[in-house]
């Protein structure tokens, strides 16, 4: 249970963040799932206000050291989600339930690892414009550097 410390640090993050159109992930580097891009490379503002489902949301570790991930989910104006993970180190996982389920919206993740800088992106950067539900995974790669994968389509 996150404490009273860790939602006004998660509150901050968000607060901090709110605007900004930088990037979380490997500078647009693609993988098989579609790892959110690079908005600076992306002349086409269309994504920022595309709507989808935020299908599963998910913050993983496979760093050999154990990390603490800030996560805010922010649709519109409103803050839907704050909370702070301890990920044990190797592969450690956690699925994030939400209000955000069964509602379309134009979702922006907003994530710190440990100490480090504020990174938010939209959810449907990199995406195709017909999708209609994304998967985010927010992950700490084994060199211990967060990183943002997300694909289209739900289906399990």
């Amino acid at each position: 249970m996150p404490t009273r410390r860790h939602l006004l640090a998660a509150a901050g993050v968000a607060t901090a963040s709110a605007g900004c159109l930088g990037v979380l992930g490997d500078d647009g580097e693609p993988n098989a799932e579609g790892n959110i891009a690079d908005a600076a490379d992306d002349d086409d503002d269309d994504n920022d206000t595309q709507t989808v489902e935020l299908g599963e949301l998910s913050v993983q570790n496979n760093h050999e050291e154990s990390h603490q991930v800030q996560l805010a989910v922010e649709a519109g104006d409103g803050m839907l989600h704050l909370g702070t993970y301890q990920l044990e180190a190797g592969g450690s996982s956690t699925t994030i339930e939400g209000e955000w389920n069964d509602e379309p919206g134009a979702y922006r993740i907003h994530a710190r690892l440990d100490d480090g800088e504020i990174r938010t992106a939209s959810v449907t950067d990199g995406v195709n414009e017909g999708a209609e539900c994304v998967r985010v995974l927010v992950r700490v790669d084994n060199e211990g550097a967060l990183a943002v994968w997300n694909g289209a389509g739900c289906e399990s």
